[in-house]
């Protein structure tokens, strides 16, 4: 639309084409500089469609600087690309802790203390799974169940969190420890694995969440991704973040002539 109103002879092939060169030129710079002294490294993964095929993508993100680090062309399945990416990431920037979802590819990678877990989904994905059998306990009539599962929902929202388990999640625990069927069975589930990830949870002062990591795909990724059928080609679909991280510049500037 804006080449139309220029009167310019371009086409939306000509623009594809110097997109996808700017983004490389933009990624060549991108890993060109260096990046050290991150303290947090936030990982995630994400997926958009590419001819006819789902490609898989990882972004590795300074959680207190927010702003993208490296995006890879990996599947989260992928354990031996993931472990790897992320060993040599750790490495490379000298990253003194892991944030992460609670995806099983993670766990290993890195020392147990160095590995830390995104508050923000914990507490989503936990207080959603005791939110439904809280419905469920109600639905069956079992006032205990829906009230131990209450009191779970409080704990889960504790501010401050405290960084050791708490006593009432021990209690709550124990009632369920012997359960074996049906909705107790999936009470005690819940229980135990709380109690297990509790103290794996980030407590970071500044910033104990992975957001950062899913604000940064969705800004130079996800957005585009939604707006067209599919990225054409793989180089594409890497260039493409660190394009839009180089347009958002320091500051909001960004000298283009390095890019066209």
């Amino acid at each position: 639309m804006l080449l139309r109103v220029l009167d310019s002879g371009g086409s939306k092939s000509t623009a594809e084409r110097d997109v996808a060169e700017a983004g490389q030129k933009a990624g060549a710079l991108h890993q060109a500089s260096r990046r050290l002294g991150v303290r947090v490294l936030g990982v995630d993964g994400t997926g958009a469609a590419m001819a006819g095929r789902k490609a898989g993508m990882l972004f590795f993100v300074d959680i207190e600087g927010r702003r993208l680090l490296f995006a890879a062309p990996v599947q989260e399945s992928d354990a031996p690309g993931v472990r790897r990416h992320v060993r040599t990431l750790m490495r490379e920037v000298g990253a003194e802790e892991l944030r992460t979802d609670e995806h099983s590819v993670y766990a290993g990678i890195v020392a147990e203390g160095a590995h830390r877990i995104c508050l923000a989904h914990w507490r989503k994905s936990k207080g959603k799974r005791a939110v439904e059998l809280g419905r469920q306990a109600v639905a069956a009539n079992r006032p205990l169940e829906a009230e131990s599962l209450r009191r779970l929902l409080a704990l889960l929202r504790l501010q401050p969190r405290p960084p050791t388990v708490p006593e009432e999640l021990t209690v709550l625990v124990r009632r369920y420890i012997h359960c074996r069927k049906g909705l107790l069975w999936k009470i005690n589930q819940l229980l135990q694995h709380v109690e297990r990830t509790w103290a794996k949870v980030s407590d970071d002062p500044v910033d104990a969440t992975n957001n950062a990591t899913e604000r940064i795909i969705g800004l130079t990724f996800k957005i585009r991704a939604k707006t067209m059928r599919g990225f054409k080609s793989g180089s594409k679909v890497v260039a493409h973040p660190y394009l839009a991280s180089f347009l958002r510049g320091e500051e909001g500037l960004c000298d283009l002539r390095k890019v066209i």
